[in-house]
Formats: C-alpha cells, structure tokens, sequence
C-alpha cells in the first residue's frame, strides 16, 4: 500500500472509530510488513508512541526501524520513540500496552513495572487469548485492566476478511477456490463468516460445526454434522481439502485419539489436504498415515494464515480496533456508535 493510501485508510478508521488518544502514551511493537501500521494509527491518533522492535526472520531491528520511519515521515507524524531495549523505564511510560508480537509474553516481570492505571489491550477477541500472550494473575494482582476487541463492530468488521484469509491459505495449499469441493471443520465463531466467502466464490462446501451456529451457515453449504463421529450422508468423500479451524487454539485437535481422529479423515475425506486455519494438530501422526497438511510449520497456539496476509487493510482495521479498546478502558466507555467496541477480561 502506498504511503498516500495508507495513510487516507488510517485516518478514516481512526475517525470512524473515534479514536484519540491524545496527551496518552502507548507502547506496542515496531514490525515489518502490514504490522507496522500500528505505532502510525496510535501516532496519527495523537498518542506518543513507543514502538519496540527487534530482529527477526523478516528482517534486521535496523531495517524496521528505517521503514517505519519513512512511513511515519509520510504520514506526517513524528511523536514516536524507535527502541530496542524494553526497559522499565519505557514499560512504566506507558497508559496503553498492546500485546503484539515483540512485546509478548506480558509476563509478571514486564508488568510488574507499570505505572497505575495502565491497560492492557488485546489486538483481538477475548476468547482468543493465549496463557502464552498475557499473563492474567499478573494482570489482576496489579489490577491491570485487560481489554478485549469486539472484531465484528461494523467500524472494524475483521471477521469480514476471515473468508478470504481462508481463500488465501487455499491457494497457497496448491489448490484453486472455485468448483473446488471443500469441508469446513469449526467449532467457533469464524465458521459463518469463512462459509459465506467460499460460497460466494463458487466453493462447494460441507459444513461441520457447532449446531448453535447452524442457522448462520449460508443455504447453499451443505450441512454435514455438528460432530465428526456423526455424518450425514454426503458427496464429499473427495473433497479436495478440509478447512479446519478450532478453539482454544493451543489445544491438540487432531490426533490419534484427540476429539478428531486422524482415522476420520482417513475415513472419510482420504483425498483431502488439511488446512490449518487454526488449532493445533499432531503433524507426526498424520504423517504416519500418510495424511497432508498445510501450512508445514505452525507454532504452536497460532493461526495459519493471518489478516495480513489478505493485506493492510484488515490490519489497519484490526490494529486501529485493538487501540480503541485501550481507549475505552481508560475513559471507562466502551461506546462506540453505539455498539461496544469491547470489554474487559479482568480488573
């Protein structure tokens, strides 16, 4: 995305979403890719920034740090502090503290440095928290309050890409969207949201999830099973790929006698390909039955495929969402348009 698109797409979510957080100091991550919008939005949003990078795979602290301040050039903001070392000092400044990537864990040591009155935000949805990300006992012996994103207020709407992000994994997997026969395994909320888009792409989908999401399934998904162990009669014995997206997501689904066998896919879907949206599998038993997986390497907890991988947009989005929570704990109104922008976990 180029610098003037960019930066016209943060400042209308900002405003959409109302988000200010002037004479606020924030402390997030400094990231490459379409993760580095977030020190811009809470800059661009009046806040003083403190964004904390460091090397990785995809690229050198030093390589971040130059890009971000182009972008940060371009988008005519400069009230944002470049720092390699998480300090106490740089955790104590802080009234907002995101927990994106370089930043996490949030453990006990990190926190035990905050000032009074500091949150913490969740850049997504409060069932989707990770024992790895934040360390909640830690949280509430400080009472810190942690925020979580309400993803599909209509002023973020990120579970709107969630069918995408499912097309994008698809394709990256070797095969193609349209007329390809395919099995939506789910057992939470992303489920509607990944159906609706595969079948306005012209997927033939199967479904299998909850029952309680049964009616938000689109007509023209065929309706399996609410459980693997009961099918209905189906035509998809050769489907092509089984989209599997479970919840928690560092729990083991599949496995030799996890809550789905690897026998069931073996049974029933032998020619498919697994495409792990989200939830842990056993690689090592599917690989002794001879079963595919994509992508190869997942860590452990994480998705495997991400908002980003769609583009800057449901970032922005994303990001943007998860600062207006930090907001909103702050100010005690989670109000936005009137609709909750969120909720805290814990005080």
């Amino acid at each position: 995305m180029n610098d003037d698109v960019l930066q016209r797409n943060i400042r209308q979510t900002v405003a959409s979403l109302g988000l200010s957080l002037k004479g606020r100091t924030v402390l997030t991550e400094a990231a490459s890719g379409p993760y580095c919008v977030t020190p811009l939005i809470a800059a661009m949003a009046g806040a003083h920034v403190i964004a904390f990078g460091k090397s990785t795979r995809h690229g050198s602290v030093e390589e971040v740090f130059a890009h971000l301040e182009q972008r940060l050039r371009a988008c005519g903001v400069d009230d944002c502090t470049l720092t390699d070392s998480l300090t106490p000092e740089v955790i104590g400044a802080a009234d907002i503290i995101t927990n994106s990537g370089h930043l996490r864990p949030l453990d006990a040591d990190k926190l035990r440095h905050t000032k009074p009155g500091a949150v913490v935000s969740l850049m997504y949805e409060a069932w989707e928290l990770r024992d790895s990300d934040v360390d909640i006992k830690a949280c509430k012996n400080r009472k810190i309050p942690v925020g979580g994103l309400n993803e599909r207020h209509p002023a973020v709407g990120v579970f709107e890409y969630l069918g995408d992000m499912a097309a994008v994994l698809i394709e990256r997997g070797g095969l193609t969207v349209r007329d390809e026969k395919i099995v939506l395994l789910c057992n939470n909320e992303f489920g509607p949201y990944i159906a609706k888009t595969l079948c306005a792409k012209g997927v033939r989908l199967g479904v299998i999830a909850t029952q309680t999401h049964r009616e938000r399934y689109p007509a023209d998904a065929a309706w399996l099973s609410d459980t693997p162990g009961r099918l209905n009669d189906h035509d998809f014995r050769d489907a092509s790929a089984v989209v599997f997206t479970a919840y928690p997501f560092d729990q083991v689904w599949i496995s030799p006698h996890g809550p789905y066998p690897v026998t069931f896919f073996q049974e029933h879907f032998p020619r498919a390909v697994i495409m792990r949206f989200a939830g842990d599998i056993d690689t090592a038993a599917l690989d002794t039955a001879g079963i595919r997986y994509f992508p190869q390497d997942v860590t452990s907890g994480h998705m495997g495929v991400l908002p980003s991988d769609v583009g800057y947009e449901p970032v922005i989005r994303l990001q943007a969402g998860g600062l207006r929570v930090g907001q909103a704990m702050l100010e005690d109104s989670f109000d936005v348009n009137g609709q909750s922008i969120g909720g805290i976990i814990t005080t």
